[in-house]
């Protein structure tokens, strides 16, 4: 959690800008509280299913997970639609990001997690999945030109080893 504070942490804020921060920050805090309750449910799902002579395939688990996301975000973005939101010009162009989006992560990588899950205890796996911001330097520097200053890099750094570190010294 110091890692993650630490690379979070903003050089300065404009007043209009903390409470957006704070959001966002609410918001990824609930979606790692789902991402660890999801990994070990799926873990106790897999032993359930051998249990009774069952087998699930990975694919099989990441698809019934992606169903679960589709109602929470359909829950959400519906009363968006409702509203009939103003269509930019950029709409267009944002469907093959979105496109890509839902093939990387919620198929190919919770595809992944799943198998990596029936394996591998949730406590092995999970420090492996917590790379992912060391991961996503690159492709922010490819993408959108970001260049994080150096405290992001100290705490995801921080974060990583401090979960492999509960893992090695439980």
């Amino acid at each position: 959690l110091g890692g993650i504070s630490l690379g979070l942490l903003p050089g300065s804020l404009p007043q209009a800008s903390v409470r957006t921060w704070a959001v966002g920050v609410g918001w990824a805090a609930l979606a790692a509280v789902g991402q660890g309750v999801g990994a070990v449910i799926s873990r106790k799902a897999f032993a359930t299913a051998a249990a009774w002579g069952e087998r699930v395939d990975p694919g099989t688990a990441a698809y019934q997970r992606v169903l679960g996301g589709l109602l929470v975000a359909a829950l959400l973005v519906l009363p968006v639609l409702l509203r009939k939101a103003e269509r930019t010009a950029d709409g267009r162009r944002a469907w093959r990001w979105v496109g890509l989006n839902a093939l990387t992560g919620p198929v190919l990588g919770v595809t992944c997690f799943q198998w990596a899950l029936r394996t591998t205890p949730a406590g092995i796996v999970q420090p492996i999945v917590a790379a992912a911001p060391l991961l996503t330097i690159p492709l922010a520097a490819w993408l959108e030109g970001a260049r994080p200053r150096a405290n992001y890099y100290a705490g995801a750094c921080l974060a990583v080893a401090g979960v492999t570190g509960l893992l090695v010294w439980r």
